[in-house]
């Protein structure tokens, strides 16, 4: 049925040579040979025994297909899908063809419609999809492409399947911490095959690191520092399939999820804040930046020299629970599925602090953040020891929490007829309804007495190290680390009251309606379908008004007509080629849909900066048309070599803009930068890929692509901007062995620099340099049923560097992530 695409178009399954997937080498043939069988433009990553999908992160999988390539989050760990160079925000993530709630954990991040693959642990997933190209019965959504993940039944498995894992990771930047985490899934049918249950349940902590250089000398507020974020998130996953097959025809499959995330995270932030020009002592022939700073030279007066530290105590939960129902009748096959995902989550409540004091003649500190240059910083205290606490007095502080709620219905039934109309040997035909709510709510806590908090001494936790790689010689490598819990409690224990934000508050409610025909057709030499989709969206946004008295709703209305097309010729035993043409579309996020404003603080800024976002509900969507022809040769059982041409022609995008408002009704009275949503005029995304992969008798494997894209757009205005998540040349190389008795695997990924969401103060799109990881593993089979494993991700310990998507090249961040490790010992039977 529609519900699981895989199943009902991407394969043709009386075709596909059915392979007992064992080992590295056989996993790999499977997934060629899902694509090589499909009637649409997809590639597969497949997992069949548990516990052997080949990375602990499935986008860090997923970054090793042609045409794909990832953003990483704030520890550096893979986080967004990025297909063909289109922004990652426009790939669509399903698990078992169905959308999934998700909300964030940072108050500054959007939020979007993809779920996050890191919320999915590897054990669960038996094999994913990537559609480059859509089919009609495939929902809408996916501009970029769909990735649909899929979990297990316990019909496909042997009966008192048993499996079990326990791991440890680390990272280089961790100070001998260390993460602990084992999963267990135990799968049992009856004898008649008509009765089955699977429960599978997973628990993770990870040790996330990142040390950086944080440069706004020219945007405003003249501040620069150094620093670190640390976070140890636990993940606990539960999933619960039971499937009843009371006949051959008639099948029912009642599936439950759900992730629990604790993202608890601390950033401090070591800055020069409110350096003046006027009172600067500069290097001789200093660069002046835009904004009339001198870009090098000695601070001395009418600045701070403080840390800005931020604990955030973030919870995230992703619940999914449906039931399918499939009857097979005499020459038609009859699906549903009723279901209904809902996620909560948000930063728990982020305690903020500011410790430290006024720069003077005898502090100052000598600066040089002139990072277009030099790409590194210095900032170089004369007075002060970054490493002494007993300076760092208590300057302020404040207790905000951001809350989100992402809820969807969905219902929806799918008909496919057994026909003879010439080539046309079936019409599917379905309908579709989703009711989604998402809400946006922001508090902000009154703090009591405080006085008891003086010095950052009273909550010190050692020190901060290991900026050697993303600083300039002479700057402290090291200084006070800050207990954020600790502090989070005191403070915490001080709230006499929590009060709403009203200007903070926003709702998104959206209905959307779908309906598709398609006709799948083959004769001796050709297979394929052709299809429409027809969608009509709903979405009404509710705000406070500018008085904060009471809700407005602001609402919008828009219909799509999607057709497709998929043709695949047989030009001979082994050589495939492929066309597809297709409308696409992906509806806003929420972020740029809810018509509040969000973050809004509650207090004047420590950072004396005034920022804030809002959106707008009756944002038209983004939409394309694709096409895209390619090659592909089988020249053996387990080798392919394929090239494929790819356009899309973006008709509409939406992109970001900042503008500056005065809001007065608003908690902080002031002139704000506000970033808005802008709507692009359209753009275009052209470029071709080229795959082998192969497998040697001798045991030796290899899987090559290069991905060249060419992205242009431009704004409403006629003016050229950087389209997100392009860069115009990547490329993998994996190489592996399998043995008998061990496996390894090692993965070079190498991208062009690209624009994508940046992890500053302000957030907004940056554009990151070039980037390479390397990323390997060995598994040991001790006996037939146990294993030992050890991997390791970015193994040449990459830095990555974010520039201002202005055109100007001044480095904004350097972050170093450090390199992490994972030993993992499984058993199965």
């Amino acid at each position: 049925m529609a519900a699981e695409a895989a199943d009902a178009v991407a394969v043709g399954t009386e075709n596909i040579e059915k392979i007992e997937v064992r080992g590295m080498r056989a996993s790999q043939k499977a997934a060629m040979n899902e694509k090589r069988f499909s009637n649409a433009v997809v590639d597969a990553i497949t997992a069949e025994d548990i516990g052997k999908f080949p990375d602990k992160n499935i986008a860090e999988s997923l970054q090793r297909v042609a045409g794909v390539s990832i953003n990483r989050g704030f520890a550096g760990e893979g986080a967004e899908v990025s297909i063909r160079g289109v922004d990652p925000t426009l790939t669509q993530v399903q698990m078992n063809g169905q959308f999934v709630a998700s909300t964030a954990w940072f108050s500054q991040g959007a939020n979007r419609r993809s779920f996050n693959m890191d919320l999915m642990p590897s054990e669960m997933i038996s094999g994913l999809e990537v559609f480059k190209s859509p089919v009609a019965s495939l929902d809408e959504g996916g501009v970029g492409g769909t990735v649909i993940l899929h979990t297990r039944k316990p019909l496909d498995l042997d009966t008192n399947t048993f499996f079990a894992s326990a791991e440890a990771n680390t990272n280089t930047l961790a100070d001998s911490e260390y993460g602990l985490g084992g999963s267990a899934l135990f799968s049992w049918k009856n004898d008649d095959e008509t009765f089955g249950i699977l429960g599978m349940a997973s628990t993770l902590e990870s040790i996330g690191r990142g040390r950086k250089a944080e440069n706004y000398w020219e945007e405003g507020w003249s501040a620069s520092g150094i620093a670190g974020f640390d976070q140890d998130r636990t993940r606990d996953a539960f999933d619960l399939t039971a499937q009843f097959q009371p006949s051959d025809a008639l099948g029912f499959t009642l599936h439950a999820f759900r992730t629990e995330l604790d993202a608890t995270n601390t950033n401090q932030n070591f800055l020069v804040i409110g350096a003046n020009g006027a009172t600067m002592t500069n290097t001789a022939n200093a660069r002046i930046a835009p904004n009339g700073l001198p870009l090098s030279g000695t601070v001395n007066d009418a600045a701070w020299l403080a840390q800005d530290t931020n604990t955030r105590r973030a919870k995230m939960t992703s619940t999914v629970i449906d039931l399918r129902t499939e009857y097979q009748g005499d020459g038609y096959l009859l699906s549903g599925v009723l279901g209904k995902t809902y996620s909560d989550g948000g930063n728990g409540g982020n305690a903020n602090g500011l410790w430290g004091q006024p720069i003077n003649a005898a502090t100052g500190i000598t600066v040089d953040v002139d990072m277009d240059l030099a790409d590194a910083m210095l900032l170089s205290p004369n007075g002060v020891s970054l490493s002494d606490a007993s300076w760092q007095a208590f300057q302020g502080s404040s207790l905000a929490e951001s809350k989100l709620e992402d809820e969807e219905v969905y219902g929806q039934v799918d008909l496919k007829l057994d026909v003879d109309f010439g080539a046309i040997n079936s019409i599917e035909t379905g309908l579709k309804l989703r009711s989604h709510e998402f809400t946006n709510r922001q508090f902000g806590a009154t703090l009591g007495d405080t006085s008891q908090i003086t010095n950052i001494s009273q909550f010190d936790d050692g020190l901060l190290s290991d900026f050697d790689e993303v600083v300039a010689p002479g700057t402290p490598t090291e200084y006070v680390k800050i207990d954020g819990l600790a502090y989070w409690h005191a403070l915490n224990d001080a709230v006499t009251s929590w009060d709403e934000s009203l200007s903070n508050y926003g709702k998104i409610e959206e209905d959307v309606f779908a309906a598709y025909v398609q006709g799948n057709f083959d004769g001796d030499s050709y297979r394929g379908n052709v299809g429409l989709r027809y969608v009509k969206t709903k979405t009404e946004g509710s705000a406070y008004n500018g008085n904060l008295t009471e809700i407005d709703t602001f609402k919008g209305e828009y219909d799509d007509y999607l057709p497709s097309f998929n043709l695949a010729i047989d030009l001979a035993d082994d050589l495939i080629l492929r066309m597809s043409a297709a409308k696409v579309m992906t509806r806003a996020g929420y972020s740029q849909l809810t018509p509040g404003y969000r973050g809004l603080p509650d207090t004047v800024p420590e950072s004396g900066r005034y920022q804030t976002s809002r959106g707008n509900p009756a944002l038209d969507p983004f939409r394309a048309t694709q096409m895209d022809i390619g090659l592909e040769w089988y020249y053996d059982e387990s080798s392919l070599l394929s090239f494929a041409v790819f356009n899309k022609d973006i008709a509409s995008f939406i992109t970001t803009t900042k503008i500056f408002e005065d809001l007065t009704e608003v908690p902080v009275p002031h002139l704000y930068e506000v970033s808005v949503p802008d709507q692009g005029r359209g753009g275009k995304i052209e470029g071709f890929e080229l795959q082998w992969q192969t497998s040697f008798d001798n045991g030796f494997g290899a899987l090559v692509n290069y991905t060249y894209v060419d992205a242009t757009g431009e704004t409403d205005d006629g003016e050229p901007i950087r389209l997100p998540g392009s860069s115009r040349n990547q490329y993998n190389i994996t190489g592996f062995y399998e043995h008998d008795y061990f496996t390894a695997r090692i993965a070079y990924t190498n991208r062009d620099e690209f624009t994508a969401e940046g992890t500053a103060l302000g957030n907004g799109n940056d554009v990151f340099d070039a980037q390479d990881f390397l990323d390997a593993s060995v598994t040991a089979h001790i006996t037939e049923n146990f294993d030992v494993s050890l991997e390791g991700v970015n193994l040449l310990g990459e830095i990555t560097y974010q520039r201002h998507s202005t055109g100007a090249e001044t480095v904004r961040v350097i972050t170093d992530n450090g390199s992490r490790y994972t030993l993992k010992a499984s058993y199965r039977f």
